[in-house]
């Protein structure tokens, strides 16, 4: 077939675009769903690699796991419960243990000092005399006990009540006449002046205590009133004393009336400065104190004191009040020659003076020494504290400085125990151990023995020793000397429980000093008692070998 020319030749299949190139309706909808599917399966996938990570199928319940964690359990239960048993015990145990330990007071033993002042009585000397009544009758005190009363001012007043009682009566009511006719009188008074400045004194001392009295405690009001009535008494006294003509009646009439109660009652004044006492023993007038080189030791605690009543009637010659003239007073005391051994007159001492209340240190002066063959006679002086004692005629003392040092433990803790003495010739040693040895019939046992305390000559242990008793005998001696001891010899030691460990052991202590509250033990002795070692303290509450702890 030529060129150009339209013939039948055949032409080559015609091609289709690929679906993915050329995508229709129905492949984009199952490249969709095959997208889901895909997703869906890495999001599983997903999840169970978190559940692998967060032990899921380590957990997952396998029926050989099951049974084996049963089994385990089941081993686990018993060692709880016996757990639990021994910590119920201890829980017990140890609340037994508190309970018993609150009982139980320890503390550590350690040195210190205590006073054991060794005491002495001693009699009192003071510049005093004894005032008595010049007639029967009721005394009126103008002074109180311990108050210092002015020469020649009148102490006290003795009355014969029956008869002033009416006579001070009619006084008062004249007195009151007196009064309300000065007060209302025209013509003018020689000391008006004198009057209307009393009376402004009034005035003022009102006004300058009523506004303070209001915010402060009412100790002003008693201030105020004290010296409100101060001034209204020397207003009074001018009016009652002054020498008015229409007054003389009642001034005549006063007098009469004055002159017979004078005559019914008795003033008792001070013949010198002093204190008031309302105390005496008869022995003012002897022992003053320029009588002390007279004083003899039988006098000393011989005086018996006796009380005044300010409420009792007296008779003429009764003692109504006695005066100490002087702070200075003294204390003669007979004294061991070892105690005032080194010492020189017109030196200081300080003594404790005692009364039933209190104890007073007070500083002396030694007046005078005079030695005896065994005892001194000593005479201190002292300004202090003379109130105190100024109704007493003996003075218990001790002098200040008389101390002891050692170990000190309280009394509390001190017991006193019988041990069993042993001689130190029944001693014997084996196997590096000292002990006894017991007869049993034929045969001897060694017995090994713990001393509590020894001396010299033997040793002592607790009765209670587990070993040996009373009646046990034991050998004595060696070799052909060698004879039998019978146990019978008990003595009395005294002796703390020592509580280092959780035992109490008994310890014999060496006592140097004791009072009342402590005693010195010394250190470093037989007893074994050391510093800083632990002692109950009250020994009541414990026997030997209790648990401290």
């Amino acid at each position: 077939m030529k060129k150009g020319s339209s013939g039948n030749r055949k032409r080559p299949p015609r091609q289709e675009a690929p679906a993915s190139r050329y995508p229709t309706r129905d492949n984009v909808y199952s490249l969709q769903q095959e997208r889901q599917r895909r997703q869906a399966q890495e999001a599983m996938q997903a999840r169970e690699r978190q559940q692998y990570q967060n032990g899921y199928y380590q957990n997952a319940p396998v029926p050989k796991k099951k049974n084996r964690k049963r089994k385990k359990s089941n081993h686990m239960i018993m060692p709880l419960i016996v757990f639990a048993i021994i910590a119920i015990y201890l829980v017990g145990q140890i609340g037994n243990l508190m309970a018993k330990r609150s009982d139980i007071d320890v503390e550590t033993v350690a040195y210190g000092t205590i006073d054991t002042p060794e005491i002495y009585t001693g009699l009192i000397l003071r510049d005093e005399y004894l005032v008595t009544s010049t007639r029967a009758g009721q005394p009126f005190y103008q002074f109180s006990q311990g108050d210092y009363v002015p020469k020649g001012a009148v102490a006290c007043v003795v009355k014969d009540t029956d008869s002033t009682d009416k006579l001070e009566s009619k006084l008062d009511q004249i007195d009151k006449d007196i009064l309300k006719s000065q007060k209302t009188r025209t013509d003018l008074s020689a000391f008006s002046e004198d009057i209307s400045r009393l009376e402004d004194n009034v005035t003022r001392t009102v006004d300058a205590y009523s506004g303070r009295a209001m915010k402060s405690n009412l100790s002003y009001m008693y201030t105020m009133k004290s010296q409100v009535t101060s001034f209204m008494d020397q207003r009074n006294e001018i009016w009652l004393t002054e020498n008015v003509e229409s007054l003389s009646q009642l001034t005549e009439e006063k007098n009469i009336y004055e002159q017979q109660l004078a005559q019914s009652q008795s003033a008792i004044t001070a013949g010198e400065a002093g204190v008031l006492c309302l105390t005496y023993d008869g022995l003012e007038e002897t022992l003053h104190p320029d009588m002390a080189a007279e004083v003899t030791e039988k006098q000393i605690g011989s005086s018996k004191t006796q009380y005044i009543s300010k409420a009792k009637g007296v008779q003429e010659g009764d003692p109504l009040f006695k005066i100490v003239e002087s702070n200075k007073w003294y204390i003669v005391a007979y004294l061991p020659n070892t105690a005032v051994a080194g010492w020189e007159p017109q030196t200081g001492k300080v003594l404790n003076v005692m009364t039933e209340e209190d104890t007073f240190r007070i500083n002396t002066l030694i007046e005078s020494l005079d030695a005896g063959e065994k005892e001194t006679k000593v005479v201190f002086s002292s300004y202090e504290h003379m109130e105190e004692f100024m109704e007493s005629r003996t003075a218990s003392f001790s002098l200040e400085g008389a101390v002891s040092e050692g170990l000190k433990i309280p009394n509390g803790a001190i017991v006193e125990k019988s041990l069993m003495k042993i001689p130190r010739t029944c001693l014997t040693e084996s196997m590096g151990n000292t002990g006894v040895l017991l007869v049993s019939g034929e045969k001897t046992k060694f017995i090994d023995l713990t001393a509590v305390a020894s001396d010299e000559e033997s040793v002592y242990i607790e009765q209670d020793n587990g070993s040996l008793k009373l009646g046990d005998i034991i050998m004595q001696g060696t070799g052909e000397e060698a004879k039998q001891y019978t146990l019978s010899e008990l003595e009395p030691h005294a002796g703390v429980y020592v509580a280092n460990s959780s035992v109490a052991n008994f310890v014999v202590i060496d006592i140097i000093e004791q009072n009342q509250e402590y005693a010195i033990v010394k250190a470093g002795s037989i007893t074994g008692l050391q510093p800083y070692d632990t002692i109950v303290s009250d020994a009541k509450n414990i026997n030997e070998g209790d648990s401290i702890y």
